[in-house]
């Protein structure tokens, strides 16, 4: 037994919370955010994922059960925060400025 005033006791031969592996729900809970946010692209899924747990993840069975909360907050907070399209043409709503707006 340690000392420490957060150490958290677990059954034995049990892992702690942060090793669980990922659950088949938190798979599924993962694709269908990175499919609402829109972030379809393999590459930009995986940039996104291992910006969150900075370590290299070649796959979502990689990821521990608490790696998926923390991603499924991130992939949330990047759909919250891109900018509504309410109307006009793709033009109107385009972000970055053009040579023509600098005219």
């Amino acid at each position: 037994m340690t000392d420490s005033l957060f150490e958290i006791d677990t059954p034995e031969g049990q892992a702690p919370l942060q090793h669980m592996p990922i659950t088949d729900e938190q798979v599924a809970q993962l694709r269908a955010a990175f499919a609402d946010a829109g972030i379809n692209e393999q590459k930009e899924r995986k940039a996104v994922i291992e910006s969150c747990v900075v370590r290299p993840v070649n796959s979502l069975r990689d990821l521990h059960a608490a790696d998926a909360h923390r991603v499924l907050s991130l992939i949330r907070q990047r759909k919250e925060a891109r900018p509504k399209i309410v109307g006009g043409s793709a033009w109107d709503n385009r972000e970055e400025e053009t040579w023509i707006d600098r005219l």
